[in-house]
């Protein structure tokens, strides 16, 4: 009876890939990794889970089948490993606790093209991107058997929620507008610890710094 409500509850969750229109997955863990899908109504689902950030969906391997985590209204809260995600506007969001408070990620991952290998490493484009550092989250990204060189870069969108009003930024300005009068303050602690906003863990030091205000 609970194997035949668990397999109820996933074939109402998830759909197939096929017919959605969809960029190459790029993907926040390096596989896909058991989770658990908790309801809203407090039913539990395990499953071998994992976030498409190219695509920003929640998807789900069936032995060799990928399928997408839908009715996202009806989900309380998807925990992978050590990561939780919320729904949010169709979107998953990453939940962050930190020292000050919470911060939330709306992952954005992309590839840039870098070159092609070459005797003295690669030949280099006309692109040029910050890597993301994913040291915080003991991530890594999937493995690319393309010959050409990738190079994995980020556009999140980070939140936070003040008086339950949800306030998002993607970069220094838009950070600092949700801070006014302390402009200085953290200009100054992006000085002094060499803050990347290309880089998710120093977003995150620089957040928690902020919401310490």
């Amino acid at each position: 009876m609970k194997k035949l409500i668990t397999l109820t509850i996933i074939a109402l969750l998830f759909i197939g890939e096929t017919g959605y229109a969809q960029k190459s997955s790029i993907y926040l863990l390096e596989d896909f990794t058991q989770g658990t899908v908790l309801m809203k109504n407090g039913a539990k689902t395990n499953a071998l889970l994992n976030y498409d950030g190219s695509n920003r969906k929640m998807k789900f391997k069936q032995q060799d089948e990928v399928m997408i985590l839908t009715n996202t209204q009806d989900i309380d809260t998807v925990y992978i490993a050590s990561h939780k995600f919320i729904p949010y506007n169709r979107n998953f969001l990453e939940v962050i606790n930190v020292e000050n408070g919470t911060i939330y990620i709306n992952w954005a991952l992309r590839e840039l093209y870098k070159g092609r290998p070459g005797a003295y490493g690669y030949a280099n484009s006309s692109t040029t991107t910050t890597p993301i550092n994913t040291s915080h989250y003991n991530k890594n990204y999937y493995k690319n058997e393309n010959p050409d060189i990738m190079e994995k870069n980020n556009d999140n969108d980070y939140w936070i929620f003040r008086n339950d009003k949800p306030l998002k930024f993607k970069n220094k300005k838009g950070l600092l507008k949700l801070f006014p009068g302390k402009e200085t303050q953290i200009e100054g602690f992006i000085k002094e610890h060499k803050i990347n906003m290309n880089d998710p863990d120093d977003v995150i030091t620089l957040v928690n710094f902020c919401l310490g205000l």
